[in-house]
């Protein structure tokens, strides 16, 4: 108890400071990408890579584009709409380019720069600047204190970026990257390889076909499922080719594709000491609006899988989608196989409202938005003999924007399978929202098991581009651990917390972070202090700073 009143000493104290939150447009852009429905199905890894990236952006207007960031689609759509127009000079002028839309670059925004040398209708000729990049992580173990339970490390992390500002790559020498070190591969729609995290549920419409992120550098501090070793990635005109190795595992492989600007194609090899070989053959295309993707693998000793994916717009409102996947036990290493069909819709509608304290692009949402999917599979387990698990998840979700201040969002999911208990989730969310000051109150509730899962909370905060400051107080009765909640909760750059509630209690939370320049060194302290009351436990505070210094 004494340690929450120290803590609640802390916040009080923190009221009259001018700190802020994180940023929150990592989080937005990484469930973008990853077509996560809620924070707590983002892909952590990406979240801390796309931290360490902020004020950092890409040029839009560069023959060199990032391939993390944007599709092939989007990237061959930007070079034909400059040949045809020019530079793009306004973030409502990239909302009309093909393969983008409002909520894509409202995503992408803070990691893009309109930066252009070049007049009205003619587009700039240079590359950018050649840049190199290197990450030195050091762990070291604590045994003597503990970090909200889920951690016994300090951890260390130093990052030093160059700007070459004399030499640049011609137009025809293509892109080259080279990593040694931990780094993701993802290709494809993951059935032959897909490192770190993959969203396995299709809570949104999204998620039903993949954004390959090919090869890119883990910053993560949680290095599970990352390769390690030496990897090479080369992108041409029309052509990307990479060869990869790990070699706490032994394996490796390499891989070739070919694109153009509606249509790609690729392949690759997987083989090593304890990987059996693995090929997959891989396409995806977009033409007139109809998204299309399909793979096909085979395992030696473990037969063959496949996935294939389908996106159109039938009306203006509507778009739907429709997945299919066989993906056996024998190629998956798992003990149930996986075959399954799947489809989703969503309605977004025409009116849109004015939000209060914003102007300029995306100052704008729609009035209503909506969409449901649908996942039925048959998940066999051969050695047990059950050739007929059944299992169905659907999710359902609306948000209303009523007024310029007020926001509705509401969500329902439900997982029902033939050989246990069910489970179905309720969360609704009340916004406010004025300019950089907000506000939410959270209802959410869990059916599984004998007794339901009940947690809210209510948050206020302010942000804007300099500081934060964030407070949240959350109340939780969870007496069956299979209704447990999962909820996510701000925390320092680099870490991503979504904890699970159980039992019954209180929590109190505050995140700060304040960003300030000096001379060429940008600074970022984070702090965030928390306590957590459960019923016949001892309270369970916790503490944490960061800084962060960054070299331009």
């Amino acid at each position: 108890m004494k340690g929450c009143k120290v803590i609640a000493s802390a916040l009080a104290a923190l009221l009259a400071l001018p700190l802020g939150a994180q940023e929150s447009a990592a989080l937005r852009l990484a469930m973008y990408l990853g077509g996560a429905a809620t924070e707590e199905e983002a892909d952590p890894s990406l979240v801390e890579r796309l931290e360490s990236r902020l004020g950092r952006p890409v040029r839009i207007n560069s023959k060199r584009l990032d391939p993390e960031l944007l599709s092939p689609y989007q990237r061959a759509s930007i070079a034909d709409y400059r040949r045809r127009s020019g530079d793009i000079l306004s973030w409502e002028e990239l909302s009309l380019v093909d393969g983008f839309g409002t909520e894509a670059v409202k995503a992408l925004r803070p990691f893009l720069s309109l930066e252009s040398s070049a007049a009205p209708g003619m587009a700039d000729t240079l590359s950018r600047p050649a840049t190199r990049e290197v990450l030195l992580r050091t762990t070291l173990k604590n045994t003597g204190v503990k970090y909200r339970e889920n951690g016994e490390w300090y951890r260390l992390g130093v990052s030093v970026r160059e700007r070459d500002g004399t030499g640049y790559f011609e137009a025809t020498a293509g892109r080259f990257r080279a990593v040694a070190g931990d780094y993701n591969l993802r290709f494809g729609q993951g059935l032959a390889l897909w490192s770190g995290f993959s969203m396995e549920s299709l809570a949104s419409p999204d998620a039903f076909i993949r954004r390959q992120g090919g090869l890119s550098p883990a910053w993560s501090y949680s290095p599970g499922g990352l390769w390690r070793g030496v990897a090479a990635a080369w992108e041409g005109s029309g052509m990307n080719v990479s060869a990869f190795s790990d070699f706490r595992e032994g394996k490796g492989g390499a891989r070739a594709e070919v694109f153009t600007r509606h249509f790609q194609v690729g392949g690759l090899f997987l083989t090593g000491r304890q990987q059996p070989l693995r090929i997959s053959a891989d396409a995806r295309g977009n033409w007139r609006g109809l998204d299309s993707a399909l793979e096909l693998a085979f395992q030696s000793g473990g037969g063959f899988a496949g996935k294939g994916a389908l996106s159109f717009r039938p009306l203006e409102q509507f778009r739907l989608f429709f997945q299919a996947r066989a993906i056996p036990s024998a190629y998956s290493g798992k003990k149930n196989g996986e075959y399954a069909l799947a489809a989703g819709v969503r309605h977004t509608s025409s009116a849109w409202m004015l939000l209060a304290g914003k102007s300029g692009f995306g100052s704008s949402v729609p009035l209503f938005s909506a969409s449901l999917t649908a996942d039925a599979a048959l998940l066999p387990r051969p050695d047990l003999d059950e050739p007929f698990r059944r299992q169905l998840r659907f999710w359902a979700d609306a948000a209303l924007q009523p007024t310029p201040l007020l926001s509705l969002d509401f969500r329902l999911n439900g997982r029902y399978r033939s050989y246990e208990a069910g489970r179905t989730g309720i969360r609704s969310d009340l916004s406010l929202a004025s300019g950089p000051w907000n506000a939410k109150l959270r209802a959410e509730a869990a059916f599984c098991g004998s007794l339901p899962g009940l947690l809210g909370y209510l948050e206020a905060g302010y942000k804007d581009a300099r500081a934060a400051l964030w407070l949240r107080f959350t109340a939780f009765r969870i007496d069956d651990w299979a209704a447990r909640i999962y909820c996510y909760e701000r925390d320092a750059p680099g870490t991503f917390s979504v904890p699970a509630y159980n039992g019954r209690g209180l929590a109190a939370s505050l995140y700060a972070n304040l960003k300030w320049m000096w001379g060429p060194v940008r600074f970022t302290a984070s702090l965030r202090a928390a306590c957590k009351w459960r019923k016949d436990r001892e309270a369970e505070p916790a503490l944490g700073v960061q800084l962060q210094a960054r070299i331009f």
